[in-house]
């Protein structure tokens, strides 16, 4: 393929290592960054990455993969510190941390070293540069380039519930450290990792109530967007004095946020690709943004200089068709992480070893099965608190049968295990149809613990469709039912969608839940009982 100039707008992880790789493998043409902000002006604090994405970029190009490598420190195991209650997970299979300062640094000298011409302190829009063979846009989660092909991409962002701010700490954490701290005016969290000698990131949220019960939303209103707002910095550090050990709180242009998911039906159109930010955003809780902006690079470098397709148009689709499916995969993760870092005040009545494992399958990824392989003891010590009793070594080899094979034992209903099969074991009896059926049943059938099978398909646990599925179910136990059965659509996706919700309605209601699925979902439904998202389920052939 024949390109002459590519032009990338964007000087980021993104810009600048697709930038480097294309002028690496087309050295005829010529490639410029474009950049409004200059070295100085670069915010933020550390940056994670996956060994995943580290075999890529040493793939890819193996100098600014040592370069990044003897910049980094290991990611340390992962902690969660509930009430003064510590649990850890194992190792993170390799992955690292690095300043983003740093990381800039790197990538901007190895583009230069490669021949990209780089403007810093210089704005060029898509008019200025449309007339190039290729356009990259590496413009951020706030893409201007983004906004003026809008009605060719379809541009969706999409605003999380919550708020969060990125802070620094003027210690080398020990772990991969996540603590909820309660405050008078209601519930912060942290998720803090080290990224060089004597500092780590912090990520810090709370729910929009709290911040503004505690005074946040006036002091966000009142701080310029150049500097770091002072007064949740002095609230933070007081409440996490403890969790921290009194390690002082940084702040670099660190202020309150939304955040934004960005999903676009296209990735390209005409001469112009986004990537990046620019056309993606995955929740912070699953450490994906800058290690998506990489795989992008690659893959993009990849399509346009291999493959039997010789014009842009082909190679801009191959690079879609590859990304697409993976950044979508980490996009869906995410948002059920995001969701579940918005709700983790209904769980924290769950003991530390079961909420450590609760976080480990938010979003479908890691299941009790893979642990009971990669970190046994975690898992033997969620399974005890679930139980009241420790797997041997033998049942943690089929920890699936063990976590099904369990009584559970509510207000209403005692069972012999947690499958529920179709002759209503222990009682259980089906009762579809309306509150007014239940009733009746409950007339007829006084001794028995009663579920009302109840069709929903609302794909946010926390959404104005799912507060209209509680209000079912509160009526449904006023009118005598004591459980409920949640039924949907079928596929994996709802079935995740339907679990979030069932462990929504255990929390807010006293209802028992139980949740059906085919056998080959089987990892699902029992990380949701471990998890504590439903008490029973029920298997389809």
């Amino acid at each position: 393929m024949h390109l002459g100039r590519v032009e990338v707008i964007g000087g980021g992880p993104a810009g600048l290592f697709a930038a480097r790789l294309i002028k690496e493998r087309i050295p005829h043409a010529s490639v410029r960054v474009t950049e409004r902000s200059v070295p100085d002006d670069t915010f933020g604090f550390g940056v994670a990455f996956t060994a995943r994405t580290l075999r890529a970029v040493a793939e890819a190009e193996r100098a600014t993969f040592d370069r990044i490598v003897a910049s980094a420190v290991p990611m340390p195991p992962q902690e969660m510190l509930i009430d003064g209650v510590s649990v850890r997970a194992k190792g993170n299979g390799g992955g690292i941390a690095i300043a983003r300062s740093r990381l800039l640094a790197v990538l901007l000298d190895e583009a230069v070293r490669a021949g990209v011409e780089v403007d810093l302190g210089v704005e060029r829009t898509l008019g200025d540069v449309r007339e190039a063979d290729l356009v990259i846009a590496a413009d951020g989660a706030g893409s201007r380039t983004r906004a003026e092909l809008a009605e060719h991409v379809g541009g969706r962002v999409d605003p999380g519930r919550g708020v969060f701010m990125w802070l620094g700490c003027s210690t080398r954490l020990r772990s991969n450290l996540f603590v909820p701290v309660r405050t008078p005016h209601g519930l912060f969290t942290i998720h803090g990792y080290p990224y060089a000698e004597e500092r780590s990131t912090l990520g810090v949220e709370a729910d929009v109530g709290t911040w503004r019960r505690a005074g946040m939303d006036t002091a966000t209103e009142r701080t310029p967007l150049t500097e770091s707002d002072a007064f949740s910095l002095h609230y933070l550090q007081q409440a996490f004095a403890d969790a921290l050990g009194g390690a002082e709180l940084l702040g670099n242009r660190s202020r309150w946020m939304h955040f934004r998911t960005v999903s676009l039906s296209r990735w390209h159109y005409e001469n112009v690709v986004l990537i990046g930010d620019a056309a993606h955003t995955a929740h912070y809780s699953v450490g994906s943004g800058t290690k998506m902006a990489l795989e992008d690079a690659i893959v993009l470098a990849d399509s346009l200089t291999t493959g039997e397709e010789p014009a842009l148009a082909g190679a801009l689709r191959r690079y879609e068709d590859i990304r697409r499916p993976r950044v979508e995969a980490l996009q869906d993760a995410a948002v059920r992480s995001q969701r579940w870092w918005d709700s983790i005040g209904q769980r924290l009545d769950l003991p530390a070893p079961r909420l450590m494992l609760a976080y480990l399958s938010r979003g479908g990824v890691v299941s009790a099965a893979r642990l009971a392989e990669s970190d046994p003891g975690l898992l033997r010590a969620g399974l005890a608190a679930l139980a009241g009793v420790e797997p041997s070594d033998g049942e943690l080899a089929d920890v699936r049968s063990w976590v099904l094979s369990r009584p559970y034992e509510g207000a209403s209903l005692r069972t012999r295990s947690r499958v529920l099969d179709q002759d209503g074991q222990a009682g259980y009896r089906e009762v579809p149809g309306e509150p007014v059926t239940v009733s009746a049943l409950r007339a007829a059938y006084p001794d028995e613990a009663l579920a009302a099978v109840l069709g929903t398909d609302a794909d946010d646990p926390w959404s104005p469709a799912a507060d209209e599925v509680l209000d079912r179910c509160s009526a449904l136990a006023a009118a005598g039912a004591d459980g409920v059965r949640l039924e949907g659509q079928p596929g994996r996706p709802a079935l995740l969608d339907r679990l979030a919700l069932a462990e929504r309605i255990r929390h807010q209601t006293k209802l028992f839940t139980v949740v059906g699925a085919p056998a080959d979902h089987i990892d699902d439904l029992v990380d949701a009982i471990v998890a504590g998202r439903a008490d029973l389920v029920a298997l389809a052939d």
